[in-house]
């Protein structure tokens, strides 16, 4: 092998190893993202510390993108975040974003899954929520904690004292406690004869049925008392509505009470006007020079007055034979209309309707 063929092949591996080693730079180094097509979204934030251009954004923990630029919202205040997102990455209408901090500071935008099946337009306007940033928290915590302690050290100390006051008690009344403790046992023994009658008496098979029984026929009792309610309030609904009713009757005679008790003292005047004047009209009827008094009384008056009705009714008698021989007449003349005038006065009939 010649020393030409021998840099030939060196060069040869050289720059395999270049292709390669490039080849692992665009595959894990994701360089092919400068090449791939991207949308843009805005996100305002209130505020928004160690973020600067090209700090990540993520979506589930997956990098989808980066920040590519920090502007300052002067009208609403905070920080308005312009991010670049790959196309192959959509996200949701309704997707949330956050900015996380870790305890080293670096921070993230992160994208929570939406549940929309509409996808997020470029360039849409989004409100982002800031995550506590964990120095604060462990600060925070670190404050609470001493309080807590120290809330821990004064209950000690309180329990200290409560525990020297038992001892000075039970130092101090040591026979009474011997017979409160006497006493108590002998109530956990009348507790225990009582727990051991009711479990003989539930033991029994019986009262186990009457049991059952009883608790079978509780939900059909618990229907029936809703039933009963629910009449009980549909009836005071009508009794509501019928009051409603009265009230909207009587409101106009409420309005009018005083022009209707006028009216009406007026109409017990004219009836008491009406029973004077009728009074009086007795009074002038049962007179003895009056009418009916001197009809009553005169035989005469009375006879003529008889005799004056029995004429009326001959005379009524007689009009109904006039009445009849004119009905006879004036169907003859709308029979036969010739008959009037001097021709049929000539002419004879033959007295046949």
């Amino acid at each position: 092998m010649t020393e030409r063929q021998m840099e030939f092949r060196v060069g040869l591996v050289a720059l395999a190893a270049l292709l390669a080693t490039a080849g692992l730079i665009v595959r894990f180094g994701e360089l092919n993202s400068f090449w791939q097509g991207k949308y843009r979204v805005t996100v305002h934030f209130a505020k928004a510390p160690s973020v600067t251009r090209g700090t990540p954004v993520r979506k589930s923990g997956v990098l989808i993108g980066a920040v590519s630029e920090v502007l300052f919202d002067d009208h609403r205040g905070g920080v308005d975040l312009v991010l670049e997102i790959r196309e192959k990455f959509p996200l949701q209408a309704d997707s949330q974003a956050t900015l996380t901090r870790s305890l080293l500071g670096d921070a993230t935008v992160e994208f929570a899954p939406g549940e929309a099946t509409e996808k997020m337009l470029p360039g849409a306007q989004l409100e982002g929520l800031a995550a506590e940033d964990p120095v604060e928290l462990v600060t925070r915590l670190s404050g609470d904690v001493k309080t807590t302690l120290a809330s821990f050290e004064s209950t000690s100390g309180e329990w200290r004292k409560v525990g020297k006051n038992i001892n000075s008690l039970v130092d101090t009344n040591r026979d009474n406690l011997e017979t409160v403790i006497a006493e108590s046992i002998e109530s956990l023994r009348k507790f225990t004869r009582a727990t051991e009658s009711a479990n003989a008496m539930l033991r029994d098979p019986e009262n186990q049925a009457n049991l059952k029984r009883s608790l079978s026929q509780m939900p059909q009792l618990i229907d029936d008392t809703r039933e009963t309610i629910a009449s009980i309030a549909s009836a005071v609904d009508k009794a509501n509505s019928a009051l409603g009713n009265i009230s909207d009757a009587t409101a106009p005679l409420a309005r009018k009470s005083t022009t209707i008790v006028t009216r009406l003292d007026n109409v017990f005047a004219n009836l008491e006007q009406l029973s004077g004047e009728l009074n009086q009209f007795s009074k002038g009827l049962t007179r003895e020079e009056g009418t009916l008094a001197l009809l009553m009384r005169d035989p005469q008056l009375y006879r003529s007055t008889e005799q004056t009705l029995s004429s009326l009714t001959t005379v009524m008698r007689n009009l109904e034979l006039v009445m009849k021989d004119l009905r006879v007449f004036s169907d003859k003349i709308a029979r036969h209309p010739e008959l009037i005038g001097a021709g049929g006065a000539l002419k004879g009939s033959s007295g046949l309707k």
